[in-house]
């Protein structure tokens, strides 16, 4: 197989988030600008093993499962009201505690693959819990702009393509 032209650079990517996502509705937040990295871990599927006391190698089953996936952000921490700290961490500190996202690697542009949180219904995106929001540390010998993270955990990750 030939080598590949078509690699997309992750300095490119469009990442948002939503505090009202309800299926096709809510309102979106473009906080790319902000965004430095996320971070998908998780989804693996469940599988089970058992030795017996004849044979040599363990006898081995799938559970057509999979775990939950989480999520992990980095993201520029500003004191400006409304900017993605202020409403993320107000969010997670609150009774609700819940928010949907949405990425796409390639920028969003029509016709651009999407992904985002969901349900095991995974038909539309959909609010999931926040499992962390950490304030930004702070360094006396850095001068890079500091940042905190937040994490999420979903059931799946829904695939879509961006309407053109």
């Amino acid at each position: 197989m030939a080598q590949t032209t078509g690699a997309i650079s992750g300095s490119a990517a469009k990442v948002e988030y939503s505090l009202d996502a309800a299926g096709t509705t809510g309102t979106w937040v473009d906080f790319s600008g902000y965004a430095q990295s996320v971070e998908v871990s998780g989804g693996d599927a469940i599988t089970g093993q058992a030795m017996t006391l004849d044979g040599d190698a363990a006898i081995v089953t799938a559970g057509n499962k999979t775990n939950p996936y989480t999520l992990t952000f980095t993201v520029v921490y500003t004191e400006t009201d409304s900017q993605p700290f202020d409403a993320i961490y107000d969010r997670y500190v609150g009774t609700a505690k819940t928010i949907a996202i949405r990425w796409s690697p390639a920028g969003g542009a029509g016709g651009t693959l999407q992904f985002s949180t969901t349900n095991t219904a995974a038909t539309n995106p959909v609010l999931v819990p926040m499992t962390a929001c950490t304030p930004p540390g702070v360094d006396a010998t850095s001068g890079d702009p500091r940042m905190f993270t937040f994490s999420v955990i979903t059931p799946k990750i829904l695939k879509t393509t961006v309407a053109t």
